[in-house]
């Protein structure tokens, strides 16, 4: 679906949808930072204190961008959740670039790349998501929800 076949009620609902996205996304982000950073002060490191984060909030994100952000009143079936997985692994490794580019920087175990690696991540895992998993779903609006 292009921007210029999209009509007002689907532009809305695709905006509304994008807003969803963010506000589960913020959510997740404050759980998986927050058990990153202490990871970090428990001396796990970057990487694995990264990792711990994320493994820990993929099931929920999952689930609330599946239900809530698109909507999606089917049936999960294996071939979803494996192109869920195959998203976040995508936009993981977008994660792990940032984290690895502040480490050569200078900037190991650090609280500000640590949250610029979560921000690329996010905008990387909502492109992937909605063109690949969501793609041919239109988030329902509101009313025809309720």
């Amino acid at each position: 679906m292009s921007l210029l076949q999209i009509d007002g009620d689907e532009l809305r609902n695709e905006l509304a949808a994008i807003g969803r996205f963010i506000l589960v996304g913020l959510l997740n982000t404050a759980i998986g930072y927050a058990i990153i950073l202490t990871a970090l002060v428990a001396g796990l490191g970057d990487y694995t204190a990264n990792l711990v984060g994320f493994i820990l909030g993929f099931p929920i994100a999952y689930t609330l961008q599946r239900r809530w952000t698109f909507r999606t009143n089917s049936r999960a079936t294996f071939l979803e959740a494996g192109l869920y997985a195959l998203c976040f692994l995508m936009a993981y490794g977008a994660n792990l670039a940032v984290i690895t580019a502040g480490r050569q920087l200078g900037y190991e175990e650090n609280a500000l790349v640590q949250l610029a690696a979560i921000c690329i991540y996010s905008g990387v895992f909502y492109v992937l998501t909605r063109l690949i998993v969501f793609r041919g779903k239109a988030p329902a609006s509101l009313s025809r929800r309720n």
